[in-house]
């Protein structure tokens, strides 16, 4: 069907991603559906990760402001081969997603296939790269994943060199968690886990700004709450930049319990570098990153009690 504004095509099951039919509960406007992030979703599901990261964020897109399409792709390409681990999202399948069945396609090729992706597209040495460069990257994103939620168990994390290389790429990335574990209030080896299927890292949350304020974040995250309370884990932890994720996670549904343990104060905090103190986040649009736990705490660590 052709719309003033695109080609719109009503999903059915056999799309792309893997369709969860025991949401636990979780109630969803009839348009919406959860699905799990499966592989066939890798490029699409990685290069909204950074869409999300760098425009839509109030953290990155104030630090980053006048690079961010550039920062965008070359994080998206350099980020391929971290996330074809098996340990990483799409393929631990623990990760999920919503899904717009209304979704207006731009292109009939990519209401063909489900949905495609065309930042490879992009020439990232065009000298026009930035002009209208979020509008641009956007429209590129021609596929109905409108909500995201991205997880990895804590005890198998993946190869750590893959980690490290990650982090040259995103070095302020590495910051934060270098803050978070030097600040972390609870005694060491009180809350890690010791094997598999214990402690949920939670690794990505993003909404696109179209769909913001729908409730689709908030109810996400309590099927993912209770996904993994089913699948056996004990806790989550969760990191958040944005006020309303942190509201989400340190207000959980009962019987859930959670609490900041880690506030990272981003218009201040110093490192030194060269011999000078500078302000790495001072930039953010926002004054804290919070590290949150549900189990035990939220805020660097946020730590959802799931038992």
């Amino acid at each position: 069907m052709i719309t003033e504004h695109g080609l719109l095509t009503t999903m059915d099951d056999d799309g792309p991603g893997a369709l969860v039919r025991d949401t636990h509960g979780v109630a969803l406007p009839s348009r919406y559906e959860i699905r799990l992030i499966t592989p066939d979703l890798a490029n699409k599901i990685l290069a909204l990760i950074y869409f999300n990261n760098f425009f839509e964020s109030s953290v990155w897109s104030g630090i980053y402001e006048g690079q961010l399409v550039k920062k965008a792709l070359e994080t998206y390409h350099a980020s391929k081969a971290f996330y074809q681990m098996p340990e990483l999202v799409p393929n631990n399948g623990l990760s999920y997603c919503i899904w717009d069945k209304e979704f207006v396609f731009k292109k009939p090729e990519s209401a063909a296939v489900g949905g495609a992706c065309y930042w490879d597209d992009f020439d990232l040495n065009d000298p026009d790269l930035e002009v209208n460069g979020k509008q641009k990257l956007l429209d590129a994103l021609d596929f109905p994943i409108v909500s995201f939620g991205l997880s990895i168990d804590k005890f198998a994390p993946g190869d750590m060199r893959e980690w490290e290389a990650l982090m040259k790429v995103l070095p302020l990335n590495k910051g934060l968690k270098d803050y978070y574990a030097a600040h972390d209030p609870r005694p060491k080896g009180s809350w890690e886990p010791t094997a598999t299927g214990q402690v949920i890292d939670r690794v990505g949350t993003g909404t696109r700004e179209a769909y913001q304020g729908q409730g689709i974040m908030k109810a996400l995250a309590k099927f993912i709450m209770l996904e993994m309370k089913a699948r056996g884990y004990r806790a989550i932890q969760i990191s958040c930049g944005d006020a309303r994720v942190h509201h989400v996670w340190t207000n959980p549904p009962p019987p859930f319990r959670s609490s900041t343990l880690v506030s990272l104060p981003m218009w201040f905090y110093e490192i030194e570098e060269d011999g000078k103190k500078i302000r790495p986040y001072e930039k953010s649009k926002v004054a804290n990153f919070y590290h949150v736990g549900v189990l035990q705490r939220i805020g660097r660590l946020y730590m959802i009690n799931l038992q």
